[in-house]
């Protein structure tokens, strides 16, 4: 349309934007009291036809909520997932990418269920939870084949 105010729209759409932003998470400072931190390895499968990749899994909990998950491979951080209440972060190096929003965490990725090692059981239906009597246990979500489990019986707690 000629003549037409092609910005008419933008007033429309800026709430919709804005609800896509994440909230600003302030780094996690798992040096401040009252941060439960465990390592253990840690087998990851990003998909059902991806390869196994095995790593070393930090999950740190606050008695506040907040959580910090880091997957690593010899020191360099594959994935970090970050949640507190007033929102939610993951990022990826394998990916280059950074997604957030707000509270609850989002469900899709095994990084959210985990509040301690071994787990106790996932927060979402979209996960199951098989534990064995050696301590191993393994998160699979049975629609994409992805799974996380341990790579070794036992978590060391710090």
């Amino acid at each position: 349309m000629k003549g037409s105010n092609r910005f008419g729209v933008l007033p429309l759409l800026l709430p919709l934007l804005a609800g896509c932003v994440a909230p600003q998470l302030a780094p996690a400072d798992l040096a401040r009291s009252g941060w439960r931190i465990q390592e253990t390895a840690a087998v990851w499968r990003p998909q059902r036809a991806a390869p196994e990749l095995i790593g070393e899994l930090l999950v740190a909990a606050h008695p506040d909520g907040s959580r910090f998950v880091q997957f690593s491979k010899q020191t360099l951080p594959l994935v970090t997932a970050q949640s507190a209440t007033n929102g939610w972060r993951l990022s990826s190096s394998l990916r280059r990418s950074v997604y957030g929003g707000g509270p609850p965490p989002t469900d899709r990725v095994p990084w959210f269920q985990l509040d301690r090692l071994p787990p106790v059981s996932p927060s979402s239906e979209r996960w199951q939870l098989t534990t064995n009597a050696d301590a191993s246990w393994q998160l699979l979500n049975p629609r994409t084949g992805e799974t996380l489990g341990s790579a070794a019986s036992g978590a060391v707690r710090l």
